[in-house]
């Protein structure tokens, strides 16, 4: 049997990965960045359009993970049946946790829409603009995701064995560092 401790871990990892891949995703994308840097995308558009599908995509899969209902997966909805029979937690604790997964559960629900229908399968009975039109998801909805995850599992590490989690990794600065590098070259 695994560990409670091995599940925080490894959703530590799985929720940092779809923090990076978000941060990369919407410098591309978001209107606050994407015009200072449209000419340089459009010098490179094959690398940029296929940058951006990667970093969404990849930015899915981790989050759909996360909360996947499977066994045999690390996942949080095992980890929260863990808890509930784990001495180490109190009910108020594990109530807490059920809050947090409760509000991040909706959210999560758009991103299976968009995962199931538009990138990890392809339905034949949706397009990829009606995916995202049922899954109704913003930009902002995928970082409260990510977010209420991080609170969550510190939550259940803080309980746990009294620790928390930084999440101090960021990628936007790079990403915005490279794209003035490749503004300059101009």
């Amino acid at each position: 049997m695994t560990d409670i401790g091995s599940y925080i871990t490894e959703l530590r990892n799985t929720v940092t990965v779809a923090g990076l891949n978000h941060e990369i995703w919407w410098v591309f994308k978001s209107k606050d960045t994407r015009p200072k840097y449209v000419k340089t995308l459009n010098r490179y558009p094959l690398f940029f359009s296929t940058s951006i599908h990667a970093h969404f995509v990849a930015t899915l899969v981790a989050l759909y993970r996360l909360y996947e209902t499977r066994r045999d997966t690390y996942n949080i909805p095992q980890l929260l049946r863990r808890a509930k029979t784990d001495s180490r937690f109190t009910l108020a604790e594990v109530a807490e946790f059920g809050a947090l997964y409760a509000r991040a559960k909706p959210l999560w629900a758009k991103v299976c829409v968009l995962r199931n229908n538009a990138f990890g399968h392809r339905s034949t009975s949706l397009t990829v603009e009606e995916a995202f039109a049922e899954a109704d998801v913003t930009p902002n909805e995928f970082t409260e995701l990510i977010e209420v995850t991080k609170e969550l599992l510190n939550a259940i590490s803080h309980a746990y064995e009294r620790s928390v989690h930084a999440f101090n990794l960021g990628s936007r600065r790079d990403v915005i560092r490279m794209l003035d590098d490749l503004s300059s070259t101009a």
